[in-house]
């Protein structure tokens, strides 16, 4: 699957809105891994927290084979990180970003204050602020983790400017 670019970021950092801005400005598809996977079976619909990541991630890689077509280019919106049934932070599998084949590794960076803002209103859920940061960092550096290890490029997308994107892009 070289032929696509994974974007991930903590819930309410912005990915949606970065994608579709990239999606715009350039002949990507977006894809959110959310959507593949229609959230609602395999989460509670009142939290974000997902209860067998394992069996998430190969549902998503499934997903993502069955309605890929060739020629085509996709920024696939997701997460490095999700939080797992007992609401702690855990990496999503490595071998799924291997099945993936992803061309480059983006992370979207956001002011955590703005994230909880954002996911009290969208979700009506409150985040401890603390939280937010730790998964944040965790999904910032598992994003570098995955990049070396792919030797592909990394990309932070910092408050919404996404033209370090465009550029590897181009």
């Amino acid at each position: 699957m070289s032929d696509l670019i994974f974007i991930g970021g903590i819930h309410g950092a912005g990915k949606g809105t970065v994608c579709r801005k990239v999606c715009e400005q350039t002949d990507l598809l977006h894809i959110a891994a959310s959507e593949v996977l229609k959230w609602e079976e395999i989460s509670k619909p009142d939290n974000k927290k997902v209860e067998d990541i394992q069996y998430t991630q190969n549902r998503l890689i499934e997903g993502l084979n069955r309605i890929k077509e060739e020629g085509k280019s996709y920024l696939l919106d997701g997460h490095f990180c999700l939080f797992n049934s007992d609401g702690v932070a855990e990496k999503v599998p490595l071998d799924t970003f291997k099945a993936i084949h992803p061309k480059a590794i983006v992370v979207v960076m956001a002011d955590v204050k703005q994230i909880k803002k954002r996911l009290t209103e969208r979700d009506n859920t409150i985040y401890d602020l603390e939280t937010l940061q730790n998964m944040q960092s965790m999904e910032k550096e598992y994003a570098k983790e995955i990049a070396t290890e792919f030797n592909v490029p990394f990309v932070e997308i910092k408050d919404g400017d996404y033209e370090p994107l465009i550029k590897v892009i181009s």
